[in-house]
This record gives structure tokens, sequence and C-alpha cells, in this order.
């Protein structure tokens, strides 16, 4: 994964929209795009976790094979996850770097009473603790 993540104009609005929509839980969704870096489109999911919604995410395996296979069949790789924080920063939570996957995106948007503010992007490499990943809109 490349130092800098180019994004659709698309994949952010829906990644916008989705977070203040799960407002005051916490939205989820994937990222679909080209392994050079350039995510095309940003798919909700459903938040499957079931205990604490306001404050963790989880995504079913129905859901990931699923995510999976829609992007394989559009010649699409999944780069990693989105997911928002009601009413916290746009940072990486304990809870992120214990169930991050090295080699796919985390992508962290902060949602204040309801709205979308800073979104960020995050990597681990080789176990090493989250990486910074600059956004850029395409």
């Amino acid at each position: 994964m490349s130092d800098v993540i180019h994004f659709s104009t698309s994949a952010l609005g829906e990644i916008r929209r989705e977070a203040a929509r799960a407002y005051p839980f916490e939205g989820c969704g994937a990222l679909l795009g080209h392994q050079d870096g350039h995510v095309l489109e940003a798919r909700a999911l459903p938040n499957a976790e079931g205990e604490r919604p306001r404050t963790r995410f989880a995504v079913s395996p129905a859901d990931y094979l699923s995510v999976e296979e829609a992007a394989e069949a559009r010649g699409l790789r999944l780069l990693g996850f989105w997911h928002s924080h009601p009413d916290h920063p746009a940072r990486p939570s304990a809870t992120d770097r214990q169930f991050a996957w090295p080699g796919l995106l985390t992508v962290v948007v902060a949602v204040a009473a309801g709205r979308p503010q800073e979104i960020t992007a995050w990597q681990v490499r080789d176990g090493d603790p989250f990486e910074p990943v600059a956004i850029a809109g395409s």
C-alpha cells in the first residue's frame, strides 16, 4: 500500500453519508479499489457488533465474503475498511489497533453530534503500530 491513498469523490461522500446515518452508533463499510492506492468505492456494511455498537464495529463473515466476491467480480480488490467514531477523534482506538489487519487500510471518520468531521487513514506494516496514510481526493 502506498503512503498516499486516493479516494474518488463518491467514495468519500458515501463514507460521510453512512457515518452520519449510523450516528450515534459506529458505522462501517468496505473500501474497494485498485492495489495502487485508489479507492473507487466505499460500500456500507451492517455493524454486526451486538453488545457495544456505540463504541465498536464488527463485520460478519458473510458480509466480508460478499464484499470480496463483489470486488473480484468487478476486477477490484478489498483494500480495507472504514468505520466511524461517534463523538470521538478520527484516531485509532486500542480496539482498532488490536483488530487491525496488516495489508488492509483502516479509515476512521469522526462524527460529532451526527455530523461527519475529519477522515483519517492508517495502515499496519509488519505488525508495527498504526502509521498514518495521507488521503487525497481524485
